[in-house]
């Protein structure tokens, strides 16, 4: 397991919601020995992830007198008056204000990746950058990936957009399976 502090949260709700799905992605793993579950545990690391970058930008957006550390104060009034509700709409502005930029240059298209397959949830849609064959597309090495990407995003975000150090423990930190 990988312990992450969750002093990035701005909404207490989505913070304590943010922990019961992580328990949720660690039975998930727990239970997937054959590989069965890859879906679900990608599934569940884009829903995870879409929640976490969302609270930077409802932070940018609500936090006006605390502020975002590491956003400069022009970008969070840039972002302050955006509606921005779907996790492709979260990437591009993070991607607008560099807010992952230290992660690497390929940091957003991933997210974008793993957004498409994210949303094979609807087994029906035809998304041509996703297998159809959903078989070939929940590979354990594409499930590994997106383990990989959740536990670099969240440490990511603890180190680099932490709340004031009085109210950053509301929330017990996300216990997220090692990739």
């Amino acid at each position: 397991m990988v312990d992450i502090p969750s002093n990035f949260i701005g909404d207490f709700k989505v913070g304590d919601n943010l922990v019961y799905n992580a328990a949720i992605l660690r039975a998930l793993c727990n239970h997937n020995g054959d590989g069965g579950l890859n879906k679900l545990v990608v599934v569940q690391v884009g829903a995870i992830l879409e929640a976490a970058l969302g609270q930077i930008i409802y932070r940018a957006q609500n936090f006006n007198r605390e502020g975002v550390p590491n956003i400069a104060e022009v970008d969070r009034q840039g972002i302050e008056g955006k509606k921005i509700d779907k996790l492709n709409n979260i990437i591009d502005v993070m991607r607008k204000y560099g807010l992952l930029d230290e992660l690497g240059v390929g940091i957003y298209d991933q997210l974008h990746t793993l957004r498409k397959f994210r949303n094979k949830v609807h087994i029906q849609d035809d998304n041509q950058d996703v297998p159809r064959d959903e078989a070939a597309a929940f590979t354990p090495a594409r499930c590994a990936w997106s383990l990989e990407l959740c536990a670099a995003v969240l440490v990511f975000l603890s180190r680099k957009f932490p709340r004031p150090a009085d109210v950053a423990k509301y929330v017990e930190p996300l216990s997220i399976p090692d990739p």
